[in-house]
């Protein structure tokens, strides 16, 4: 590792360090101190129509009924489990759902026992989600009650308030515009505070592109934290390089709205949420890392902070850059002009650390080097990752399209680097 001067046009002295929102935490988070039941437990209503009349309400006691939904369509693909609650005349109720999606929508088995009530049904359609969270249905079902066995029009409610590990859909109507995100609740999540990782797809990709491609998702699954990819709305992110000019969808307030529900329904730790992007994404994170005080640590990937005049942060902001020098469709050029406007907001020095990383597969035609700026506040560290030769490509994923645009570097993971990065961070 050596000093690295850069060139005399960015050599402008450093503006006083900002007070920084942002503090340094250990890459690993520590185990939070909020009790595990801080989402309430699922709701289940049940009810059979005509005479005698039932119905059953109330708060699972144990157990718990997952739901989940999945890309492209965000609509639920699984309704199952089991558990208890009060029963209607006291004592305890047991209910079971056993609903996956089938090209006919959700179907499969539906129960339940309370005190001398059974009730049965095989749900084949009509299953509606009104609601996050929410799903309901009426159908005949079979109820034998008081030694009599008859058909009979049931129904049922879940309310999924405290989700389950896997996938789960978030539907908004903001700006005149439903908009969509899907995020991916890791293994062992069971409603204490986590952190959340932001991912902006770029232009032309949704959430699943995104997905297959970075395998973000995949990589959270196992690491303990939040992972969340909103869908833009018509082509690409708008304010930013590539956004599709419209109507507008104030693509901002909806990454605001995203925030509280992640805070309010899955218990994100408002502290520790963070934002990335890819190409038009990463531009539109830059653009973040600017305006939305409620992010810790920002890493825009392929799309680096483009309107310097316009951005005007007021606090010390920690950025990990990634970007190929050999990138056809967003210059290194970019990135290289970036870096120092973050240094300069930072108070950090004119110099860079750099450090070439082993080159752990020589066929992929690319190698890196991390710059890292000298001086910068512990609190606000600028990086930038040059793949050289790395194209317009997420490093260690799929290559997008394959190599018509470029190079894909597997010697770092950028799901990995990035998080290692923004997660020594949290807000004050």
């Amino acid at each position: 590792m050596h000093p690295h001067p850069l060139p005399a046009r960015w050599r402008l002295a450093a503006a006083v360090a900002l007070t920084c929102t942002a503090t340094a935490a250990p890459a690993v988070a520590p185990a939070p101190s909020a009790r595990a039941d801080a989402l309430r437990p699922d709701r289940i209503t049940v009810t059979v129509d005509g005479a005698p009349a039932y119905r059953l309400d109330g708060d699972l006691r144990s157990g718990g009924i997952t739901v989940t939904e999945a890309t492209p369509d965000y609509n639920t693909n699984k309704v199952q489990g089991q558990g208890t609650l009060r029963g209607a005349k006291g004592g305890t109720a047991t209910v079971r759902f056993a609903l996956t999606r089938t090209l006919a929508g959700l179907s499969g088995t539906f129960g339940l026992d309370d005190a001398g009530v059974r009730i049965s049904a095989t749900v084949v359609s009509g299953v509606r989600t009104p609601s996050d969270g929410t799903v309901t249905w009426q159908g005949q079902g079979t109820v034998e009650a008081d030694g009599r066995t008859s058909t009979r029009t049931v129904g049922f409610t879940v309310q999924d308030r405290h989700p389950d590990p896997g996938d789960h859909a978030i539907h908004l109507v903001h700006a005149g515009q439903q908009r969509v995100a899907i995020l991916r609740l890791p293994d062992g999540y069971d409603g204490r505070p986590l952190p959340a990782l932001f991912h902006f797809p770029g232009l032309f990709e949704t959430p699943l592109f995104a997905e297959f491609y970075g395998h973000m998702a995949d990589y959270a699954r196992t690491r303990g934290f939040i992972m969340i990819t909103p869908e833009h709305y018509g082509t690409g992110w708008q304010g930013v390089a590539g956004g599709q000019p419209g109507a507008d969808v104030d693509d901002p307030g909806f990454v605001s709205a995203l925030q509280d529900v992640l805070v309010h329904r899955f218990n994100a730790d408002p502290r520790r949420l963070y934002a990335s992007g890819m190409s038009n994404g990463g531009f539109f994170t830059s653009k973040l890392a600017c305006e939305n005080k409620r992010f810790a640590a920002y890493a825009p990937v392929s799309g680096q902070l483009q309107d310097q005049a316009a951005c005007h942060p007021g606090r010390a902001v920690p950025v990990l850059m990634i970007h190929g020098d050999a990138d056809p469709i967003v210059p290194y050029a970019t990135a290289t002009a970036a870096a120092p406007f973050w240094a300069r907001n930072n108070g950090c020095g004119t110099t860079t650390t750099d450090t070439s990383l082993p080159d752990t597969h020589p066929d992929d035609g690319t190698t890196v080097i991390k710059h890292a700026y000298d001086g910068c506040p512990a609190a606000a560290p600028v990086i930038l990752y040059q793949i050289k030769g790395g194209g317009h490509n997420w490093p260690g994923g799929t290559p997008y399209l394959g190599p018509l645009l470029g190079g894909t570097t597997q010697d770092i993971d950028a799901n990995a680097v990035i998080w290692n990065f923004v997660s020594r961070f949290r807000l004050s």
